[in-house]
């Protein structure tokens, strides 16, 4: 991260090389900062990084998207809403590429988190799972009765 005037830029690619450990507290530090900026500034650091990393390869995508949810987590609710919420709103004027990979890519990494942490996330930042209800164990796990493909008519 380095510091130009009053606009921060934050190097997205070398905080993707790091394991995920480095990544957390990394991208924690990078959205403590972004928090602190103006709207304006913050809006435009957020597409910046958001153009970056989501053009990135699937696994460092999964990697830094995971730190990002986890630095949402690990700030004090205030700046986490704060940069949370104005990711979401630059995240809706992104291209439709960018929102698709973003829909798959946290889908499938909120499965990582318990349901005590997607509940926190949801209270901090309403929008961070998209539309989809909280994933819960029994998704992942195929936990559940099926009904027989031929009662797709009945309403359980």
């Amino acid at each position: 991260m380095t510091a130009n005037s009053a606009d921060q830029t934050f190097d997205w690619a070398t905080m993707a090389a790091l394991d995920q450990e480095g990544q957390n507290g990394a991208v924690t530090a990078a959205y403590a900062a972004i928090a602190e900026q103006d709207e304006a500034t913050r809006e435009k650091t957020l597409a910046a990084s958001i153009e970056q990393i989501y053009r990135m390869p699937d696994e460092k995508l999964r990697s830094m998207t995971e730190a990002r949810l986890r630095a949402w987590m690990n700030l004090p609710e205030d700046k986490a809403a704060t940069v949370g919420n104005s990711f979401e709103t630059v995240m809706d004027k992104m291209p439709v590429d960018i929102a698709m990979r973003r829909v798959t890519v946290v889908q499938s990494v909120a499965f990582k988190f318990n349901a005590e942490d997607l509940e926190h996330l949801q209270h901090i930042v309403p929008r961070v799972l998209g539309d989809a209800p909280l994933a819960v164990p029994s998704m992942a796990m195929g936990e559940g009765k099926a009904k027989p493909w031929w009662k797709f008519w009945a309403k359980d």
